[in-house]
């Protein structure tokens, strides 16, 4: 007789994204997911996938929370401009703060140069991202506490690639001070 699969699948999911977070994708083995899960292979298989079908998962996991993340935070302001400011310092912050570096990020260069699959939901959260933005960018600029003049499409891939030259800048010289000038300057640039 078959045994009943039982567990959190939300709880194991964070599990799992928190080793493809440390390793990577192609560093960490089944052996690693099952570890850290706490359940045995054909559980895993069973419910979630393989360990494609399972990162997948976790990078969409990643993005919905890091998005109810962003979308409350913007919510609770009543300026954009002071939402989009606080999204910048956030940024800045989490670069500095966070050892294991941006999950998006590194899934980004490790996998979606080879991988169609991780190439496409990678390329979809960031265009979700970067239409959130740009509508808070746009807010700010119909309640004139911007430039009206810019794109704001353009203003927020800017504002988010920004963002990933900081996370670079700050792997290779480990220098937070440098991380802080940087938003300051972004966000006196944009609201110049």
């Amino acid at each position: 007789m078959a045994r009943c699969v039982e567990f959190n699948e939300v709880e194991k999911i964070e599990k799992a994204m928190n080793v493809f977070w440390e390793k990577g994708y192609n560093a960490t083995s089944m052996q690693d997911l099952v570890d850290a899960m706490q359940i045995n292979r054909s559980s895993l298989y069973n419910t979630i996938g393989d360990k494609h079908q399972l990162f997948m998962k976790c990078i969409s996991n990643y993005f919905e929370t890091a998005m109810c993340e962003v979308k409350q935070k913007v919510a609770n302001e009543k300026s954009a401009k002071q939402a989009l400011i606080n999204i910048i310092n956030d940024k800045a912050s989490w670069i500095v703060d966070c050892e294991k570096g941006c999950l998006g990020i590194k899934t980004i260069f490790e996998l979606a140069p080879e991988d169609l699959v991780v190439r496409n939901l990678m390329s979809k959260n960031n265009d979700i991202f970067i239409d959130f933005l740009a509508e808070t960018v746009q807010k700010a600029m119909d309640n004139k506490e911007m430039d009206d003049t810019e794109d704001a499409a353009l203003m927020a891939e800017y504002i988010m690639t920004s963002f990933t030259g900081w996370k670079q800048s700050y792997i290779l010289h480990r220098n937070p001070i440098k991380i802080k000038k940087m938003s300051e300057f972004l966000i006196k640039n944009i609201f110049k």
